[in-house]
C-alpha cells in the first residue's frame, strides 16, 4: 500500500535535530527550526503541538503528495512538515482526500490486459 502508518500524531515544533523520536508512538517530534524552542536537556521551552496525521511511505508516492500539495494555493496547503523522502505529517482533514486522489491515481496508471 502507498500509506503503510497512518494515525492522528501531536507534532511537537522544536530544532531540527528532533525530527521525530519513534515513527510508531502516537507522540512524534518534528522539528522546524523556525520556532523559538530550545532543548535544555531537561525542560522544553515555548511547545507549540499541533494535531496531525502521519504518513509513511515510499518515494514515488511521497512525491505525488507533495506535488498534489505545491498545487494548492496557499491558504489550502496541508503538509505540516515533511520529515524525511517518506514520511511526512499532514493536517488531519485532508486523509480521506490524499486516500481518494491516490486511489484515482492507481486506477489512471494500471494497465488493464485487453480481452
Amino acid at each position: 500500500m502507498g500509506l503503510e502508518k497512518n494515525f492522528e500524531c501531536l507534532v511537537w515544533h522544536g530544532t531540527e535535530s528532533e525530527k521525530f523520536f519513534q515513527s510508531h508512538h502516537p507522540l512524534c517530534l518534528a522539528g522546524d527550526s523556525h520556532q523559538e524552542r530550545q532543548f535544555t536537556g531537561r525542560l522544553y521551552d515555548m511547545v507549540n503541538a499541533t494535531k496531525g496525521v502521519f504518513i509513511s511511505c515510499d518515494i514515488p508516492m511521497a512525491q505525488y503528495i507533495i506535488n498534489m500539495n505545491a498545487s494548492l494555493p496557499a491558504s489550502d496547503k496541508f503538509i505540516i512538515h515533511i520529515l524525511d523522502n517518506t514520511h511526512m505529517f499532514v493536517q488531519p482533514h485532508v486523509e480521506q482526500m490524499i486516500r481518494s486522489q491516490i486511489a484515482k491515481f492507481r486506477e489512471d496508471n494500471t494497465y488493464v490486459k485487453p480481452n
